[in-house]
């Protein structure tokens, strides 16, 4: 078993225990010296004795959920932390079927972690930038990557720090990796394809490009397909005390990073979003419900969209739940994805 089967069996375990030291606890505060239930002796005082049992029943219980929340919450967040931070290093090989060719190169970001790629020179004049999901490496982009270099752009794929084959000690869920990206962009300068680039990502990879494009104004394009919360003063208003459950939980979690990590947190992407527009922005989300919180379109997509200004849209795949848009509506997502590049570097076809 790994640390998460582990971690959940203890979890069980003690909520159990806890049940069970309350139960105990109101069975024997139920008993007087003796032993024996205390009776009513009217009918009045019946009525008053059960009336205030079933409160103290009701508070016991409300008082038992929110320790529980409070305790599932801060634990939860803790294995988060842990299992999230950690390297995920991998082994990456170019495969037999790739379709393209490509330099595998290496470049150093600005603190010294060396990042481990894949580089394919453009044919039309723009090149895309491509970043991956959490914990995953440059494999994870082949697809867009085809799509893209069949219609003459070039691409730059590579592994995110202490993933793939990328050094670095502990992963940030995308807080440091913006500076990545701004090392990328002096790659391809270093290579003479800095003048028109653009940048797509999926999952945390969407995250992270979409932050660096409102940071750094050499990316003319930005694709998002699946972002969500980069701080928890990006997650929406509470519909429901799930959400509100979540949320209060993120607010614990950024805190949890920070001392781990030992770094400032950026600014919630909802405060630097609007710094994109001019340039245009795409952002792709999943239109399927995910349990009580609502589809991806409804949490993020939209809301991000509008938060971006006018340069900005959003596409929600009504039968999509997370970056399977490429496996949904492949001929609809590509054609879409070349399409909004096209426009954005002027290529005509």
């Amino acid at each position: 078993m790994n640390i998460y089967q582990y971690w959940m069996i203890g979890e069980l375990v003690f909520i159990i225990l806890f049940f069970f030291v309350i139960i105990f606890k109101l069975w024997r505060n139920s008993k007087n010296k003796t032993g024996k239930v205390i009776p009513p002796e009217t009918v009045s005082g019946k009525i008053w004795h059960y009336t205030k049992y079933l409160l103290r029943i009701l508070g016991v219980g409300l008082g038992t959920l929110l320790a529980l929340t409070l305790f599932v919450m801060i634990e939860r967040n803790l294995l988060s932390v842990y299992l999230e931070t950690a390297p995920t290093p991998s082994s990456v090989e170019i495969p037999a079927d790739l379709g393209f060719e490509v330099e595998e190169i290496t470049f150093e970001s600005e603190d010294g972690i060396t990042l481990a790629g894949w580089f394919t020179p453009s044919q039309n004049g723009a090149t895309v930038i491509l970043l991956h999901g959490y914990g995953g490496n440059r494999m994870g982009m082949i697809w867009h990557a085809r799509q893209l270099v069949n219609a003459g752009y070039g691409v730059l794929m590579y592994d995110e720090r202490a993933s793939g084959e990328s050094g670095g000690t502990h992963r940030s869920y995308g807080w440091e990796d913006t500076r990545d990206v701004k090392a990328a962009i002096q790659f391809l300068e270093s290579r003479n394809a800095g003048k028109n680039i653009g940048a797509l990502g999926c999952s945390t990879g969407a995250s992270i490009v979409v932050y660096s494009a409102a940071l750094y104004p050499e990316i003319g394009a930005v694709w998002g397909d699946g972002n969500s919360s980069v701080r928890a003063q990006d997650l929406p208003t509470p519909t429901n005390l799930l959400v509100a459950a979540i949320i209060a939980g993120n607010y614990t979690l950024d805190w949890m990073y920070t001392v781990k990590l030992g770094i400032e947190p950026p600014a919630p992407l909802v405060d630097v979003i609007g710094k994109i527009n001019p340039r245009p922005l795409m952002l792709v989300g999943g239109g399927t419900p995910i349990n009580f919180l609502g589809s991806e379109g409804e949490l993020y997509a939209y809301r991000f969209a509008e938060l971006a200004g006018p340069s900005a849209q959003a596409w929600v795949i009504p039968e999509t739940t997370h970056c399977d848009g490429p496996t949904q509506r492949p001929d609809e997502y590509s054609q879409r994805m070349v399409e909004f590049f096209d426009k954005a570097f002027g290529v005509v076809r």
